[in-house]
């Protein structure tokens, strides 16, 4: 590639369909990178060349060459059909942009992606697995297959003349578990965690999409090798696991070195796991437990040099890994790895003589990793929870269902294991253990997709909601496997409304965007039973377009868009034009007794509130293609359904909403907390004056009413409506006494470190803690108290309005996908210093905070013509205010 060297000016952060490495490209990838520079600057042009080999890509031997566009588009950039691109190939593409200055970079670092690979190749593949043995004798260890080792034969070769290795795999038999099913070693070392959950009734047909996953094993590969997997298969009949290793070579050439076939070794792992067919369960799905016996259990089997020539060959599945009715395709989001969680703030207690807790500090979702001594044979009960119960205990039991009891069976020496199986916990109880645990022995083993810790930051001068920014980053982090779901603890099944929370958080502190807009598609097709969380969905996929600059799901999904609007009975429209409303209600909160006393009737104030917000929404959507029917649609019943909320269901007297009205428009003279925060959060008012009643009753004199999930409406509400002052009264009430809605006791005395189901126990004895629906605080920081978002699609523009309240320290690094906009913000005094770190080719606008007054905008920026609002270049800006 032929480069112009200008300094200080460059290309990175490159991404094909928001991916940093991308398996599912197929003939139209989005492209997305970021511009650095010392200066700030605008991108004017671009240019973007393919290769099949970096050594193409240097000597200009392209497969595609964009030539220079005129263009500042640097997200989510289309290049037409690429229909020419080989499937299952391995591709380097590289991106030099040209600045409104004239200046040209270099180009960046090349990046790559995968080309998904034809659906022919998988037709009539079959998955292995350990044989079926029939036990005829009484020492005969039993087989029941429900877990199995697998070795694939030793393989040579030589990494010299190859670019890079891939493991291709999926496997089936799991789905009743609702997890992914295996994890696979390469060499010794742990590459990954799969295969995604299939997604049934894909864009609308009877089709299931089963997926793939691709690992990058390049930097495992020696000059000898050895696959090792270990997969969970509860459906005896469709359970086998299927994967081939493809390496690409520096010249271009692509081939396959080994595939799953009855070559392989198998050991049947239930002596190793003590299977008698116990099942750990929740209502929504059940387990297997992993009594591990170090007898049987093979210390060593990921191990290259492992002598594995007593397992059996593998048997392979007579029926196919999909049927008619499903169809194989690569899975659209980063894989899932797994992590060793810190043992940094891990705690070892002695709560008996034969009783040990280990406490790992943090709550996690994965299993265990344990290299442990042991003087002697011996069997130990294991436990594990989210929770203690009030004598120190683990309560294995836990509130939301399952029972985590395990036995360990350990030999005399070292015990070393590694658990398969998903499970929510932070605590492990070793009871009838002899002997001494050091930490880091028994250690948490995270499963779930990596997240730059380092991409985003809160810190402030109230300790509380720095906790409870950390507590939602954490939970992001920890929660994100395959797709969004409600807790991986009893239902592990994703739903609209908690996808509004955690997609909105994830946000706030990630740019790592495919998780989120995959679990918006997902639920487009399988949607779930709450009536308003049909509407979220819709209002997700525009936030999706928002936060990425990608147009593709909201033109390939518009007409499902449209359905969700349709909530009467068999998807008819509920809206009745003779009252000016829908009909039917949502799910307002949960569980029911958290609704404030709400009354339920024909015509409901949340649901139409939420209408008014969606339909305004949806308004936007058909604008982007010029459907003007559409347009004036969904613009005239979200007025009309406004209208009639205030002439109908609000009371001027009190300035509170009503909650609702019966069919013969008789109205419910009851106004729960609920009806005027929708409201206010879908800002269904006409002035100032209006949103400050609203605020003051919803703001409950600083004490949050509702489950944890419907304080995203409060939080959310108080800040559209102009009194952020309120949210941060609310997230910052320090009382910690138990059982009391706050932060506080959630940090303090619930001791949560993923955002919980539920403010305690006593409000839902069931619970979580481990569920995103409680993280609001994390986006309530980013989205309301700092203001930034994204004010055009990709941030090409964004706006920072800063809701500060008391605080008066803050530094915070806020992530885009165009790069951090950084802000420290200050009160020295009589004034207010702001400075603002804003990427390359985007413009901000900060907006001037309430009570203040601007004295000065330095650098890169300039008062708006407004006087109210500073307009940001890139590169760092300084602003000072007069506090008054």
């Amino acid at each position: 590639m032929a480069n112009t060297t200008m300094a200080g000016l460059r290309v990175d952060h490159l991404l094909v369909d928001l991916e940093n490495l991308s398996f599912s490209v197929t003939t139209s990838p989005k492209f997305s990178w970021r511009i650095q520079s010392d200066t700030g600057c605008f991108q004017e042009a671009f240019r973007l060349v393919i290769g099949l080999t970096k050594k193409s890509l240097d000597s200009e031997d392209y497969v595609f060459d964009s030539d220079w566009i005129n263009s500042n588009k640097s997200t989510a950039v289309m290049l037409g059909d690429m229909s020419n691109l080989e499937r299952g190939k391995l591709y380097y593409w590289s991106v030099q942009v040209k600045t409104q200055a004239g200046e040209i970079s270099e180009f960046a670092q090349p990046a790559s992606f995968i080309t998904e690979f034809a659906q022919e190749r998988f037709d009539n593949i079959s998955g292995i697995w350990a044989p079926r043995i029939v036990i005829e004798g009484k020492n005969e260890l039993p087989a029941l297959g429900t877990t199995v080792f697998l070795r694939s034969p030793h393989f040579e070769l030589d990494i010299s003349p190859n670019d890079r290795v891939f493991l291709t795999s999926v496997s089936r038999g799991n789905e009743e578990t609702l997890s992914q099913s295996f994890d696979i070693f390469v060499n010794g070392t742990n590459k990954g965690f799969g295969s995604a959950r299939p997604r049934p009734k894909y864009h609308g047909t009877e089709k299931t999409q089963v997926f793939y996953n691709s690992y990058e094993i390049t930097d495992e590969i020696a000059s000898d090798n050895v696959i090792a997997v270990k997969a969970t298969g509860v459906d005896v009949e469709k359970r086998g696991f299927y994967g081939f290793v493809t390496v690409y070579s520096h010249d271009g050439v692509t081939k396959q070195v080994l595939e799953t076939s009855s070559a392989w070794k198998a050991l049947d792992g239930t002596a190793a796991y003590g299977d008698f067919n116990s099942k750990m369960r929740s209502l929504y799905f059940e387990m297997p437990e992993e009594n591990v016996d170090l007898r049987y259990y093979p210390q060593g089997w990921v191990d290259t040099d492992f002598n594995d020539d007593s397992w059996k060959n593998a048997i392979e599945n007579s029926k196919r890994v999909a049927t008619d009715k499903e169809f194989i395709s690569a899975y659209p989001a980063e894989n899932d790895f797994r992590f060793e969680l810190s043992t940094k703030y891990q705690q070892i207690t002695k709560l008996d003589e034969n009783d040990i807790l280990i406490d790992l500090g943090k709550n996690i979702i994965g299993s265990l990793k344990v290299d442990l001594y042991s003087d002697f044979d011996q069997e130990v009960i294991v436990y594990s929870g989210e929770q203690l119960v009030d004598d120190g205990n683990v309560r294995h039991h836990l509130a939301c269902g399952p029972d985590y009891v395990e036995k360990w069976t350990l030999v005399k020496g070292q015990n070393k294991f590694a658990n398969l199986q998903m499970k929510n916990f932070r605590y492990i109880e070793l009871k009838g253990f002899t002997g001494d645990i050091s930490v880091g022995e028994v250690k948490g083993w995270q499963m779930r997709q990596p997240l730059d810790l380092d991409e985003s930051y809160f810190i402030s001068d109230n300790d509380l909601l720095n906790r409870e920014y950390d507590m939602s980053k954490y939970t992001i982090q920890a929660t994100n496997q395959d797709v969004y779901v409600d807790s991986q603890a009893r239902e592990r099944l994703p739903y609209e409304g908690d996808l509004l929370v955690n997609a909105n958080t994830s946000y706030s502190v990630s740019s790592q965007y495919s998780l989120a807009r995959h679990s918006i598609d997902w639920l487009l097709d399988n949607p779930t039973w709450p009536e308003d969380y049909k509407l979220f969905n819709v209002e997700m996929a525009w936030y999706d377009y928002m936060y990425t600059g990608d147009l593709s799901l909201l033109r390939d999904r518009y007409d499902v868009l449209k359905k969700k609007f349709l909530r009467g009975e068999n998807e008819t429209d509920n809206y009745n034009e003779k009252v000016g409303l829908v009909s039917g209600t949502g799910l307002i909160d949960w569980p029911i007794r958290e609704r404030d006393g709400f009354i339920e009737s024909t015509y409901n104030t949340p649901f139409n509130a939420i209408y008014v917000g969606v339909y305004r929404i949806m308004t936007k959507i058909a604008a982007l293609f010029d459907k003007k029917e559409d347009v004036d649609f969904y613009r005239n019943r979200s007025n009309t359904i406004f209208n009639t909320l205030l002439t109908r269901l609000y009371d001027d007297k009190t300035g509170r909403f009503y909650d609702s009205m019966n069919s013969d428009g008789t109205v419910n003279k009851h106004s729960a907390h609920h009806s005027s925060a929708y409201a206010l959060c879908y800002q269904v008012y006409t002035d100032q004056k209006m949103a400050d009643r609203l605020s003051e009753f919803v703001a409950n004199d600083g004490e949050f009413i509702g489950s944890i999930y419907f304080i995203y409406f409060i939080l959310k509400g108080l800040i559209n409506g102009g009194h952020a002052e309120k949210a941060l009264q609310l997230l910052t009430n320090p009382d910690d006494t138990k059982d009391k809605k706050t932060f506080a006791a959630i940090l303090n005395t619930l001791k949560a470190t993923i955002a919980p189901e539920a403010w305690s126990n006593y409000y839902k004895p069931n619970l979580t803690l481990s569920h995103p629906w409680g993280a609001a605080p994390g986006l309530t920081i980013i989205q309301g108290i700092l203001g930034v978002q994204p004010t055009k699609p990709g941030f090409e523009e964004y706006e920072i309005n800063l809701r500060t309240g008391d605080l008066k320290d803050i530094q915070a690094k806020v992530p885009s996908i165009r790069g951090a906009i950084i802000i420290n913000y200050k009160v020295q005094g009589t004034e207010t210093i702001v400075e603002i770190d804003s990427p390359d080719n985007t413009k901000g606008k900060l907006f001037v905070p309430q009570s203040k007054k601007l004295l000065v905008a330095e650098e890169n920026s300039a008062i708006g013509t407004d006087e109210q609002s500073i307009m940001l270049n890139p590169g760092k800006s300084k602003v000072i205010f007069d506090n008054k």
